[in-house]
């Protein structure tokens, strides 16, 4: 009897161990050598001295052509700010020892819809990602149209760094973030910063992961329109196949 339990306790853990290690996180964009898409999709809730209370959702897909390049594309709505968003982007990863090396570009475009404004941006950013520790910089256009008018500010400056508490690859793990940038938008002064997470959803399916974010924001240059002095939450759940 003994023996018996034993044995089904060790096929258990087993399991269990199986769907962590389909589960860990690679990277930035990494790809793990067996799934090749990724599809993300959460919630978001907040407030801030704009618009009060706010939520929405955002979805995201993403596509490893090969282990070094990628392509995806995101959207969002946001109810409270009447913020909608998408984008597409695409990047090109480069391994060295224990490191990685991204260069991405990505084209956004933003409707303020209570606001009657339209913002288009392109971004262009390298990242230096290391199994405890990232650093983003990069520079992003940014081009606002508001009835007939049009303004386009100077190069916008892209940075933002995180460190976790377990190497990247880890099932399960802990950060702190301080950005200029997140999901939808670029902003020089839009200071981000934060705790965010992510663990394996093996209890549902193995190819599932939970993550999450805390995120404070001080205050911003355009995106006072909706999100100054800001704090907020997201909590979704990644799929990969």
């Amino acid at each position: 009897m003994i023996k018996l339990k034993t044995t089904v306790l060790a096929f258990m853990l087993g399991a269990f161990a199986t769907g962590i290690s389909a589960q860990s996180f690679n990277g930035m964009h990494k790809y793990d050598g067996e799934h090749k898409n990724e599809l993300n999709a959460y919630l978001v809730g907040g407030n801030n001295v704009v618009v009060d209370w706010f939520g929405g959702a955002a979805v995201s897909y993403k596509r490893h052509i090969t282990d070094r390049w990628h392509v995806g594309a995101d959207a969002q709505a946001q109810l409270g700010k009447q913020l909608y968003s998408v984008d597409i982007q695409g990047g090109y990863r480069l391994p060295y020892k224990w490191m990685d090396f991204y260069i991405d570009g990505k084209a956004m475009y933003n409707r303020y819809h209570k606001w009657h404004t339209n913002e288009t941006a392109f971004n262009l950013s390298v990242t230096w990602e290391t199994p405890y520790f990232n650093l983003r910089v990069g520079e992003s256009l940014i081009t606002y149209h508001l009835l007939n008018a049009r303004y386009t500010e100077p190069l916008t400056l892209t940075f933002g760094t995180g460190v976790s508490i377990r190497p990247r690859w880890n099932p399960w793990n802990i950060g702190l973030f301080f950005r200029n940038y997140d999901d939808f938008y670029y902003e020089n002064w839009n200071i981000n910063w934060g705790l965010n997470f992510y663990a394996p959803l093996t209890i549902v399916h193995k190819d599932m992961q939970l993550f999450g974010e805390f995120n404070v924001r001080p205050a911003g240059s355009m995106s006072q329109l909706a999100s100054k002095y800001e704090t907020s939450g997201k909590l979704g759940i990644k799929y990969v196949w």
